[in-house]
C-alpha cells in the first residue's frame, strides 16, 4: 500500500472516531472497506460492545485493539473446525505484539492513563489513527 493510501485510511478512522463512531466500529469501518469492501452492518453491530474496552468499562482490551483483531478474523478467520487458522492466528497474534509496542498497554484504562496523557495524544481519536497505521502496518507486512 503507498502512503498517501495508508494515512488517508488512519486519517479516516480518526475522523470516524471523532463523528461519534466507537474505537472498535471505526477501526473496522476504517480499514474494513478497503480490504474487504462493504461492510455488513452486523458486523459492525458486533463491535459495539468492545468499545471503552467492553462495554464502556474501560477494564479491558482496548476497543481499536479489538476492532483491529475483529477485522482480521474477518478476513481470515474460518468458518469450519476444520480449516487450519494459524494465518489468523499469526496475524492476530503479530497485531498485539504491535500495538503493545506502539502503545505501552492494551487495557483501555491503561491507555487513558498513561498514553492518552501524553502531549499530542490527548484524544483516543489519537490513538485510533496510530493503531489503524499499526494494523496496516501488520496486514501489508503479512501480504
Amino acid at each position: 500500500m503507498d502512503t498517501d493510501t495508508s494515512l488517508t485510511l488512519m486519517k479516516n478512522a480518526r475522523e470516524l472516531m471523532e463523528n461519534g463512531y466507537h474505537c472498535s466500529e471505526a477501526m473496522l469501518l476504517a480499514l474494513g472497506a478497503h480490504y474487504m469492501g462493504e461492510i455488513h452492518p452486523q458486523a459492525i453491530c458486533m463491535s459495539t460492545p468492545f468499545a471503552g474496552g467492553v462495554g464502556g468499562s474501560h477494564a479491558d482490551l482496548c476497543g481499536a485493539l479489538t476492532g483491529g483483531i475483529m477485522l482480521i478474523g474477518a478476513m481470515h478467520g474460518r468458518v469450519d473446525a476444520q480449516t487450519n487458522d494459524d494465518r489468523c492466528q499469526t496475524l492476530a497474534a503479530a497485531f498485539r505484539v504491535q500495538f503493545l509496542q506502539a502503545f505501552g498497554w492494551l487495557k483501555c484504562q491503561d491507555l487513558k492513563d498513561h498514553w492518552i496523557s501524553l502531549s499530542g495524544q490527548e484524544s483516543c481519536a489519537a490513538l485510533m489513527e496510530k493503531a489503524a497505521g499499526v494494523l496496516i502496518e501488520v496486514l501489508e507486512d503479512n501480504q
